[in-house]
């Protein structure tokens, strides 16, 4: 219903009329159609965190399940039920603000698994520039800005993942010797 009215015509009462349910029940579980909002956002967060999840669990060592899980989070625009969610909660940054510390608690499930991946790639000395305070939530939010990317151009979906994941392992500073960039350049050794 959310998604077919969009935030801003979804209200109270359509919600009470499609579920049959009363007035004071509602009120009993949500203090307002926000409150509803965040339940949902969280629980939509529990379901991508069980989807990349997956995706990083059948993933190898820790370069492939940073990448496994960037293309996770970007893919979302190639799913119609994803995508349409992703735009419905995107496009939402008061009710975001207004509930920051529950949805920050709540993406806990997406930003997990991408943490234990860049722990293992740095004490496997995959990682050297990688800061695991900070680097889980910018990539994060790089990932999603290039989720709305690839929502707009959902052909092009698979190259912006891709491309999306080299900049990530790169600015974690995984680089393979034997790898070559698109100019047929070796990339550039990180500092030491």
């Amino acid at each position: 219903m959310l998604e077919r009215s969009g935030f801003e015509g979804f209200k109270v009462q359509l919600v009470l009329r499609e579920t049959g349910l009363s007035a004071r029940t509602f009120y009993r579980h949500f203090s307002d159609k926000d409150a509803l909002f965040l339940t949902l956002m969280a629980d939509e967060y529990g379901r991508v965190g069980r989807l990349v999840t997956a995706a990083v669990a059948h993933a190898g060592g820790p370069e492939e399940r940073v990448a496994a899980w960037v293309r996770g989070i970007v893919m979302a625009a190639g799913d119609p039920k994803r995508a349409a969610r992703a735009r419905l909660f995107t496009s939402q940054p008061a009710v975001v603000r207004r509930f920051a510390g529950p949805l920050a608690e709540a993406a806990r499930a997406v930003l997990d698994p991408l943490a234990a991946a860049i722990v293992d790639g740095i004490d496997a000395g995959l990682f050297p520039l990688a800061d695991t305070d900070r680097d889980p939530a910018l990539i994060h939010d790089l990932a999603g800005a290039a989720m709305s990317t690839a929502l707009a151009r959902p052909e092009a979906a698979e190259e912006i993942a891709a491309s999306v994941a080299g900049f990530v392992l790169r600015a974690l500073g995984a680089v393979r010797p034997a790898a070559r960039s698109r100019g047929g350049r070796a990339p550039r050794t990180p500092p030491a």
